[in-house]
C-alpha cells in the first residue's frame, strides 16, 4: 500500500485538492502518530521525502536541524522534520505526507511569538522562511497595496516600501522591526499606525492559503470571505499555511513629532503619579497621537521610559504634555528626555529596540476608561513588593489602541478579533523572566506566582481580553476561548471555520482553534 502511494506522488496521480488517506488512532490513543505506532515512517521513507523536496529538508540530528522557539522558558519542541519549503508545491507535498503517516503539522514564519506555539513534538514542522516576496501593486494614484510572504520581517518590508515609493507610502507594522507580518496581523496587530488607520486585521486585504488537504486558494471578502474573516483575528496557523498576504498602504505621514524620556520613581506615590498621568495623556488623545510606557526590572528607582508620538501640525501641546508628566529637563540627570518636532515617520518606527526573547513568561490584559486607575495603582503596589522583584524583567503600556480602529467592523461582520482590542484604550503586558541556570521547579514556581498575579490582580481591573501575541500560557479558569476572542459565540463561529477547511484538525498549535477537539489534547503539543 506504502510503495503504491509513494509511486502515485511520483507519478502525481494524488490530485492536490482531494484528501489524502487519513488518520488513524496512535498505539497509545492519540490521534496523531508517535514514534513507534504503526503508520510512523520508517527510516527509508523520511529518507525518500527529504529527497523529493525542492526546499531543504533536516531529520533529527543532521546538521541543519535547528528548532527555534523565541521564548526558550521550555525545553524546545523537537519536530520529527523540519520542511523549509521553497515553493507552493513543497508545501502540499509536506501535508500530504503528514496526512498518510497520521502526523501533525507545525508552522512557523518568523518565529516571534511570546509563548511556544508555532512549534510542536513529533510534527512535520514547515518553516516559511523563503517565502519572502515583496511585490508593490498601484492600485491607483491614491490607493496601494503590497503582496509579501510570511517569512520576513517588518523591517526588511519597511525599507523596501521606502525605497520603492521614495519614503511617500508606509505600511502598517508592530512596535519592533523583528515582528513578521503573519503572526501579527492574524492576530490583531498593532503598532505605530493603528489609532490611525486601524489593527492589522483591517489592513489586510487577501491572503493566499494552501489548505490542509493541499488546495491553493485566495481569501478575501469576496472569495472564502469567512475563511478570510477567521483568518482575521484568530491567530496561529490552523486554518491553512498562508504563501502570501496583500496588505494597504498608507501615505507616510509628514509631520512627525516625538518624545523619548526616562524617569527615575523613587516611592509607590512617584510611580503611580507617572503611570496615571501617562494614561490620562492618551485617554483624551486624538488618534494622531499614540505612546509606549515601559518599566523595566519593576525595582523602585530603576528607569521608567516613555515614548509618544503624534502626527501632524498640532502636536506640541500632546507631545509637552508627556515630558511634563515625567518631569523631565532636556540634558539633565536622573530624568532626561529628547523632544523631536522635526522627526520623520520612517526614523520613529526604527527608534525601538527589538525585544530580546530568552527565558520568559507573559501575562496581559487591556484597560478602558476608570478602571484604568485601578489597576494602575494595583500594579505599581505589586511592583514595589520586595518579594516580587525576581520576577520581572518588564511591564509595558501599548497606547496604540483606539483611535479610529473603534469604528470600524464594530459588529465583527469582517474580522474576529475581540471587541475589547479595538475599544480599550491601553494594553498592558508584563514579562517575567529568569537566569539561564534556574531549575525546572523554579521555572514552573515563576510561572505560577504570574499566574496568580494575572488571575488576582490584572484580570480583575481588567477587560479579561488577552492579545493573542503577548499571551500567557496558562488560563486558570479554562476560559482561553472568550478570553482571547471576546465571546463564546465568536469562537464557535471560528471553529465551524476550522472543521470545515481542515476537518481532520491536521494543522495544530496550543491555544489556537481547534485546540480543544479532546482528540488533539495530547503530550506532542506542549512538552514539558
Amino acid at each position: 500500500m506504502r510503495t503504491l502511494f509513494f509511486a502515485s506522488m511520483v507519478l502525481g496521480l494524488v490530485d492536490s485538492t482531494m484528501g489524502w488517506g487519513g488518520y488513524h488512532q496512535g498505539a497509545n490513543g492519540y490521534k496523531f502518530a508517535i514514534p513507534g505506532d504503526p503508520h510512523w515512517p520508517t527510516d527509508w521513507e523520511f529518507k525518500w521525502f527529504k529527497e523529493y523536496l525542492v526546499g531543504d529538508v533536516f531529520l533529527k540530528g543532521e546538521t541543519g536541524y535547528a528548532p527555534y522557539t523565541y521564548s526558550t522558558r521550555t525545553n524546545t519542541p523537537q519536530p520529527a522534520v523540519m520542511v523549509y519549503p521553497s515553493c507552493i508545491k513543497d508545501i502540499q507535498k509536506a501535508l500530504r505526507f503528514a496526512r498518510w503517516h497520521n502526523m501533525r503539522v507545525s508552522v512557523l514564519s518568523t518565529g516571534h511569538h511570546m509563548d511556544v506555539r508555532n512549534i510542536a513534538d513529533n510534527a512535520v514542522h514547515v518553516v516559511m522562511n523563503k517565502f519572502n516576496e515583496k511585490e508593490l501593486i498601484h492600485t491607483s494614484d491614491v490607493e496601494k497595496h503590497i503582496k509579501v510572504g510570511p517569512g520576513q520581517t517588518f523591517g526588511e518590508i519597511s525599507e523596501y516600501v521606502k525605497g520603492e515609493t521614495f519614503g511617500e507610502w508606509a505600511i502598517a507594522t508592530g512596535a519592533d522591526s523583528t515582528v513578521g507580518p503573519y503572526g501579527w496581523a492574524t492576530g490583531g496587530g498593532h503598532g505605530y499606525l493603528s489609532r490611525m488607520h486601524g489593527l492589522g486585521v483591517d489592513m489586510l486585504v487577501s491572503m493566499r492559503v494552501v489548505l490542509a488537504n493541499g488546495r491553493l486558494v485566495t481569501a478575501s471578502e469576496t472569495k472564502h470571505s469567512e475563511l478570510f474573516r477567521s483568518l482575521r483575528g484568530s491567530g496561529g496557523s490552523t486554518y491553512g499555511i498562508t504563501v502570501s498576504m496583500t496588505f494597504k498602504l498608507h501615505p507616510t505621514p509628514q509631520q512627525v513629532s516625538s518624545f523619548f524620556g526616562v524617569y527615575f520613581p523613587q516611592t509607590e506615590a512617584q510611580s503611580t503619579e507617572v503611570m496615571q498621568g501617562f494614561h490620562d495623556f492618551i485617554s483624551d488623545a486624538p488618534k494622531e497621537v499614540g505612546g509606549y510606557y515601559l518599566t523595566m526590572g519593576m525595582i523602585p528607582g530603576n528607569p521608567v521610559f516613555m515614548i509618544a508620538f503624534c502626527y501632524g501640525d498640532n502636536c506640541d501641546p500632546h507631545v509637552s504634555k508627556v515630558a511634563a508628566i515625567s518631569g523631565c529637563t532636556p540634558g539633565l540627570l536622573p530624568n532626561s528626555c529628547v523632544h523631536n518636532s522635526s522627526n520623520t515617520y520612517y526614523n520613529l518606527v526604527n527608534a525601538l529596540a527589538p525585544p530580546a526573547g530568552g527565558n520568559q513568561y507573559s501575562v496581559s490584559t487591556s484597560v478602558v476608561g476608570s478602571k484604568a486607575f485601578d489597576l494602575i495603582k494595583a500594579t505599581t503596589r505589586w511592583v514595589v513588593k520586595p518579594e516580587t522583584l525576581p520576577l520581572v524583567k518588564f511591564c509595558t503600556q501599548s497606547s496604540v489602541l483606539g483611535g479610529k480602529m473603534k469604528d470600524i467592523d464594530e459588529d465583527g461582520v469582517l474580522t474576529s478579533v475581540s471587541p475589547a482590542m479595538r475599544n480599550s484604550e491601553i494594553q498592558l503586558t508584563c514579562v517575567g523572566s529568569w537566569p539561564d541556570h534556574a531549575t525546572v521547579e523554579e521555572k514552573k514556581e515563576i510561572v505560577a506566582a504570574m499566574d496568580l498575579w494575572e488571575q488576582s490582580v490584572l484580570r480583575p481591573h481588567g477587560t479579561g481580553w488577552v492579545y493573542w501575541n503577548e499571551a500567557q500560557h496558562n488560563f486558570l479558569d479554562g476560559d482561553w476561548q472568550t478570553r482571547y476572542w471576546g465571546s463564546q459565540q465568536n469562537y464557535n463561529r471560528l471553529l465551524k471555520t476550522k472543521k470545515r477547511y481542515d476537518p481532520l484538525n491536521a494543522i495544530t498549535c496550543y491555544h489556537c482553534v481547534g485546540w480543544d477537539f479532546a482528540a488533539t489534547v495530547d503530550p506532542a503539543v506542549c512538552p514539558e
